[in-house]
């Protein structure tokens, strides 16, 4: 289920050119043709496809598993695998925040010292998750299991450690390959791992309907892919020597990596806290619907993605007044097509509510709610990689700090309004975080252009 925070991708620069020209000689291109330039003209560029790829497919993956376990285990038991799941993949992106930016950096200069810090730091955070949670796994099963077998909420944050433990190391690997525009392998590893995390949900879910082995599923996959990630980074590291070793102290590492990090933290925490603070404060039932409206709503952001990548991504060809340019028609040909996504999305969650998944109450409400501030969330994806791609570090810091403390404002709000008051929070949350980076981003670009 792939849920993770995702950075701006690296990919190939190219040299300024000359603006995209109307095939048709002597026409001018028309206003909607102006528009879709932008967005569209990183195409030509080397590996797009092969990170497009590599976003559409795991998600695809999570879409369709989300259904299928909603439908086979109900909002009770879904709920739990959306605790596992969820857990899992916040808590290994808050251990690991951006750890492979100064990595990657070092990586480019042939100079192979961060990454070893790296390598150092990622085994002793996913070390430390890992028996941290095998302990609180040993501790719960000792415990009582609920009437229907659900296992103590102590052990499934056992595992939800243990999983966040590989994910750590997944992100890292992972991230580092797509780093050195190693894209088709990053592309590879994705699929494959998505793909076998697919055929092994599925193998246990005809055979069980129980949450863990869905869950192992998903862990085995990871593993696979991380080991994947490893040859690749092998071969690479053999092919593209000789390397350096600067000494590059530990100091500075971690002073790059926490830079980086608060940003990434701080959206993360805002777009998946929610879903744990229902589980935890409503029940496994609650959290069931709920999460299973944020996986609906979550299509919306399909678009957003691959516009930040083509805002980041066409800095390095395009001067600023260009490049600024392309950053408004963005933004305006995604709000467009965001609207549009949402009207869709609303109407299959009807439909979903209708049929197959009548049991999960409350489900089309959930979306409305949260639909709206999907759609702003949206833009703040573009936005954000728009300051990202400006290097204004000051602003996303600013904006990891305002995030986290918009995401405390989710236990008061499931406690008075229950799910569906974190749902009016998590729009609240999404919309004040657009507003502040629209007026960053605003400013960046003042910034840049004096």
């Amino acid at each position: 289920m792939s849920t993770e925070h995702r950075v701006p991708a690296v990919l190939p620069e190219e040299t300024a050119s000359e603006p995209p020209r109307d095939p048709a000689a002597g026409r001018t291109p028309s206003r909607v043709g102006r528009v879709l330039q932008g967005p569209l003209g990183l195409l030509r560029s080397g590996g797009f496809l092969d990170l497009l790829i590599a976003q559409v497919v795991p998600l695809g993956v999570s879409f369709a598993l989300t259904l299928v376990t909603a439908a086979f285990l109900g909002p009770e038991l879904r709920g739990v695998l959306t605790y596992l799941m969820t857990g899992a993949l916040l808590c290994g992106a808050l251990a690991y925040g951006s750890l492979h930016v100064p990595v990657v950096e070092n990586l480019r200069t042939r100079d192979r010292s961060a990454f070893r810090h790296g390598v150092r730091l990622v085994g002793g955070l996913s070390a430390i998750l890992s028996l941290t949670g095998l302990v609180l796994v040993l501790v719960g099963s000792s415990g009582d299991t609920t009437s229907n077998g659900i296992p103590s909420t102590v052990t499934q944050t056992g595992w939800v450690l243990v999983g966040g433990a590989l994910v750590v190391v997944q992100l890292f690997s992972g991230r580092v390959l797509q780093g050195l525009a190693r894209n088709r392998e990053y592309q590879v590893t994705v699929v494959v791992q998505s793909l076998l995390y697919l055929l092994g949900a599925g193998a246990t879910l005809l055979t069980t309907r129980s949450p863990l082995p869905v869950f192992a599923a998903w862990a085995l996959s990871v593993v696979a892919g991380v080991v994947l990630t490893a040859y690749y980074l092998r071969r690479h590291f053999r092919e593209g020597g000789p390397w350096v070793w600067s000494g590059s102290p530990w100091g500075r590492f971690l002073r790059s990596a926490t830079a980086n990090n608060i940003g990434s933290i701080g959206q993360m925490v805002m777009l998946r806290a929610d879903v744990l603070v229902v589980a935890l404060l409503l029940g496994p039932a609650a959290a069931g619907v709920y999460g299973l409206a944020l996986s609906l709503t979550e299509l919306a952001l399909i678009i957003p993605e691959v516009f930040a990548l083509s805002v980041f991504g066409s800095r390095a060809r395009l001067d600023g007044e260009r490049w600024a340019g392309e950053l408004h028609r963005t933004v305006r040909l995604n709000a467009a097509l965001s609207v549009v996504a949402a009207l869709g999305i609303a109407v299959l969650a009807l439909l979903l509510a209708l049929g197959p998944l009548s049991d999960f109450d409350g489900l089309v409400t959930l979306v409305l709610i949260v639909l709206p501030g999907v759609v702003v969330a949206g833009y703040s994806r573009v936005a954000l990689s728009g300051l990202q791609a400006l290097g204004s570090s000051a602003h996303v810091w600013m904006f990891g700090v305002l995030a986290l403390a918009l995401s405390v404002g989710y236990v008061p709000a499931a406690m008075i309004g229950g799910s569906v008051g974190t749902a009016v929070m998590s729009s609240v949350a999404y919309a004040v975080t657009a507003v502040f980076l629209k007026r960053s981003l605003r400013s960046a670009l003042s910034g840049s252009a004096a």
